[in-house]
């Protein structure tokens, strides 16, 4: 009787401590990989059941595949493609080559474009149908809440920006809004729709362009958090001034790729951290465009042009870059000489007996970054 009474007691002391291990269970974490494809999209969603998905795959598919095996990723679940833009949707073909891909969203909008070919070429070969993106289609991922708030109607294939597939991703009390390049059309669709926009971290439209990320879009939203995909210097003037003011305005925290390479978010569904600080927010931090190639113009100039035989002339050369080489012929009457010097340097020629009263042409070439130039002058020894 008494061995009775101290199993039981034994039982009752395991199960009081047993309750608490299972009750402290470790949440499931998702994270969220904005990752740096310069001026472009790639995001790529661990969901916290293990599943893997991405949305857009930038340019070069090279620079996504990488990233995505350093990930150990192995099978993507779920692909989707915002838009036929190559800048989203032209490494996806690269993508579909390296891994098992079981579904793929797109929305219902072609193109004639090579990427958008290779793309629809590359989804064949995986034997996977492209299943619409739109308003209101559920994408079954476990253990989180994935649905599309646009496309909400038809566009124009002029308006490929406002195709854009845009998803809203919740898990627990946390969400993302992916808007990929969804322009002033797509956000008032979405408004008008009243379908539920918020969420903690934004995804900003066309990679800040004032044509997107609307303050009535932003007011809806109501982001935390903001991050913009965009390129080092790029040519668009991304992200303007009128979009990081808003953002200021609203005291949204913003991350950018061209400043701080890849973004990833973690979030057990109460909390998301960061792998690194918001930016700082100012106009004045707008990446100014980058400048078209500078125009040169080479320039070759003697300091006497009526010189003494015997005598030394020297050469001036510019228009490139001081210091860049070139070479000058002497084309003198009886025979060419040739020299070489740099520009912003003077080159001393001594002349010897040059004929007299023959124009003695002196022609100058360079070659910069891959780009030939010339110039020419003269002189008349007397």
């Amino acid at each position: 009787m008494k061995i009775k009474k101290i199993l039981l007691s034994m039982l009752l002391v395991l199960s009081v401590f047993a309750a608490p291990l299972t009750g402290n269970a470790a949440t499931k974490s998702m994270s969220v990989h904005f990752i740096d494809v310069g001026q472009g999209d790639s995001i790529y969603i661990k969901a916290p059941n293990g599943e893997n998905i991405l949305i857009d795959g930038g340019k070069n598919g090279n620079t996504v595949v990488s990233y995505l095996k350093k990930q150990k990723v192995k099978t993507i679940n779920v692909m989707i493609s915002t838009h036929p833009d190559a800048d989203h949707m032209g490494g996806l073909d690269e993508v579909l080559k390296a891994f098992k891909v079981k579904s793929i969203y797109a929305p219902k909008v072609s193109h004639t474009t090579q990427v958008y070919k290779n793309f629809l070429t590359a989804v064949k070969k995986e034997g996977v149908k492209i299943k619409s993106a739109q308003k209101g289609v559920t994408v079954p991922i476990k253990g989180v809440s994935a649905k599309f708030v646009a496309p909400v109607k038809t566009y124009s294939k002029s308006d490929l920006n406002d195709w854009s597939a845009v998803l809203r991703l919740t898990y627990g009390k946390k969400s993302f809004l992916f808007t990929g390049d969804a322009e002033l059309k797509s956000e008032t669709d979405m408004l008008k729709s009243k379908q539920t926009l918020k969420a903690d971290v934004l995804k900003v439209g066309h990679h800040g362009a004032k044509t997107s990320t609307s303050a009535s879009f932003l007011k809806a939203v109501k982001p935390t958090y903001a991050v913009i995909s965009v390129g080092k210097g790029n040519s668009y003037g991304h992200p303007t001034s009128t979009v990081l003011n808003r953002l200021k305005s609203s005291k949204v925290k913003v991350f950018r790729t061209d400043k701080q390479g890849s973004i990833v978010a973690k979030t057990d569904g109460k909390t998301i951290s960061f792998n690194t600080k918001p930016t700082t927010v100012s106009s004045a931090s707008t990446a100014k465009p980058a400048s078209k190639s500078k125009t040169y113009k080479l320039t070759a100039k003697l300091d006497n042009t009526r010189p003494k035989q015997y005598s030394t002339v020297r050469l001036t050369v510019k228009g490139l870059p001081s210091g860049t080489k070139y070479k000058a012929v002497f084309h003198y009457k009886t025979k060419d000489t040739i020299y070489y010097g740099k520009t912003g340097k003077t080159l001393p020629v001594k002349i010897s007996r040059a004929s007299t009263s023959y124009r003695v042409y002196v022609d100058v070439t360079s070659t910069y970054k891959g780009k030939s130039y010339k110039a020419r002058t003269s002189f008349l020894p007397k």
